[in-house]
């Protein structure tokens, strides 16, 4: 018997941890689009000082502006792998990760974790954008990738002092609740409310995720207390 209620106590934990990706991973997607969009720009600015590749940055943000399209082009992908396989190395990097996205999102799962890994891998791509690949690549698979190597990939990210700290610790908070491990699930939503330097929407879902395992935990004593009463 006690198997069996092991069972169910995984099934609940796994229904929950899947509840909060829903609620919260919208949020999540959202951030590092955003930031994606801040680095494009970024780097169009600096590379169109260039006279080479103002032809580039043009095919590269007509493209980035078909992706936000409600129906991208079916061949929107090639045009990414195109820039991809041709520009300088920023738009390259960034029609990569854009090429990765499209290829998750036509069900290529396994070629588009390869790309973020690619990316990620990359010597000669700018940091901020390996770390957004990998970023970008745990954030899709947080509801079905094995959660202890998506932790460890995202464990250099938690213990730097980079701009994706935060958003890469609440992911860690996410998996811990994949996990079973809410509690230390609290512990890391705890410090991101509490540090001043987490950006407001971070430090907001982080608050919402702990109202959310605070009152789960709740639920939980109250049913164990319950059921204590009546055996």
């Amino acid at each position: 018997m006690p198997d069996i209620f092991d069972e169910v106590d995984d099934d609940l934990r796994a229904d929950q941890a899947r509840a909060l990706l829903r609620r919260y991973g919208g949020f999540l997607v959202l951030a590092m689009l955003l930031t994606l969009v801040g680095v494009g720009v970024y780097h169009t600015w600096q590379e169109r000082q260039q006279a080479a590749a103002e032809a580039v940055g043009t095919k590269f943000l007509a493209a980035q502006n078909l992706a936000a399209a409600k129906a991208p082009p079916k061949d929107l992908p090639r045009q990414f792998a195109d820039i991809a396989a041709t520009a300088p190395n920023g738009y390259r990097t960034l029609a990569r990760l854009n090429l990765a996205v499209l290829e998750w999102n036509r069900g290529q799962h396994e070629s588009a974790v390869a790309e973020w890994q690619g990316v990620a891998d990359d010597s000669g791509a700018p940091p901020l954008l390996r770390d957004l690949a990998t970023l970008t690549s745990v954030q899709f698979q947080l509801d079905t990738a094995n959660p202890q190597a998506l932790k460890a990939k995202l464990l250099p990210l938690v213990q730097g002092t980079g701009r994706f700290r935060p958003i890469a610790a609440q992911m860690t908070a996410l998996l811990d609740v994949r996990l079973g491990r809410t509690v230390e699930a609290r512990e890391i939503m705890k410090s991101l409310v509490q540090d001043p330097q987490v950006p407001n929407g971070v430090r907001q879902t982080s608050q919402d995720l702990l109202m959310t395992l605070g009152a789960a935990a709740t639920d939980d004593t109250d049913s164990a207390t319950k059921a204590g009463t009546h055996g």
